[in-house]
């Protein structure tokens, strides 16, 4: 079954620093993003915040209503768009490159049901976390010394604040999945366990099925194939190692199970469109 990728898939702004970005937004900011894009998908994690106001989003079918204060968070490739916006409406967008994330934190947002991406701020938290938001916002535009570093240091805090805050969810209503998302659930699953130079038909078999009812599965419920899942999980590891640790390139491919190093390297590329030395250097100017 071929699916048709139709749905257009956006990249991170070239505006973030060191795989971060944020930007406060009116009404018309989000108009403006509501015109210009539509239904859509985004290769990043995206975290609104509202501040002021109500907003209508569309996440992959469901309708959520965001009231402030509240943060609505949005995975990956999840399929979204703006329906409405209240008059007043502000906030904050803030986008994140996946290999930023820590694996504990990803392992929350990820196992998110839809009904659960949005949670409403309690109001004993709100002042921390709306200090935190509002210093990372104003480092972010200053040019200063040390500023990737400054902005990586509040994002840590950020995201582990995001993750206190998602992880403390009520008790959740139980929501019915159709066999391709939980294929694809169990597959994901699979490639936590970073097993992904392991070939399609492994999973497949792992999970009984055929390879290609696998795929098939995973691009309706993703618009990404099996294998393209599993060089995006070589490549979050590769990108973690390269940013955390001073580690050489040959010494973090054979970390990552490859044997000849030149063809990592090639392949990161093949993926990324730039060289590991590339990606590193760029996310640590």
């Amino acid at each position: 079954m071929k699916i048709k990728a139709d749905i257009p898939v956006f990249n991170q702004s070239s505006e973030a620093i060191g795989g971060i970005y944020i930007a406060k937004l009116s009404v018309e900011d989000v108009d403006y993003h509501e015109d210009k894009r539509g239904v859509h998908r985004d290769d990043f994690f995206i975290f609104f915040v509202i501040t002021s106001g109500s907003v209508m989003m569309q996440c992959d079918t469901v309708n959520i209503e965001i009231e402030s204060p509240s943060v609505l968070l949005m995975k990956p490739f999840q399929i979204h768009a703006v329906q409405q916006v209240s008059a007043g409406s502000s906030g904050y967008f803030i986008s994140i490159a996946p290999f930023l994330i820590p694996n504990l934190c990803s392992e929350i947002f990820q196992n998110l049901k839809i009904s659960e991406q949005v949670k409403k701020i309690e109001e004993v938290l709100q002042e921390d976390l709306m200090a935190n938001i509002a210093l990372l916002k104003s480092v972010f535009t200053k040019n200063q010394l040390y500023n990737t570093q400054i902005i990586n240091g509040l994002f840590n805090a950020l995201v582990y604040q995001f993750s206190n805050l998602f992880q403390s969810s009520e008790i959740p209503t139980p929501e019915r999945k159709n066999q391709s998302s939980l294929i694809t659930t169990n597959f994901k699953k699979l490639i936590a366990k970073n097993n992904f130079l392991e070939s399609p038909s492994f999973f497949a078999k792992e999970l009984n099925i055929s390879t290609t009812h696998l795929n098939d599965c995973v691009s309706l419920t993703t618009g990404k194939s099996v294998t393209y899942w599993l060089q995006n999980a070589m490549l979050l590891e590769a990108q973690r190692l390269l940013y955390y640790t001073e580690n050489e390139v040959k010494e973090i491919a054979y970390h990552l199970g490859f044997k000849d190093h030149s063809y990592f390297s090639r392949l990161f590329k093949k993926i990324s469109n730039e060289t590991p030395l590339g990606f590193r250097n760029k996310f640590r100017e």
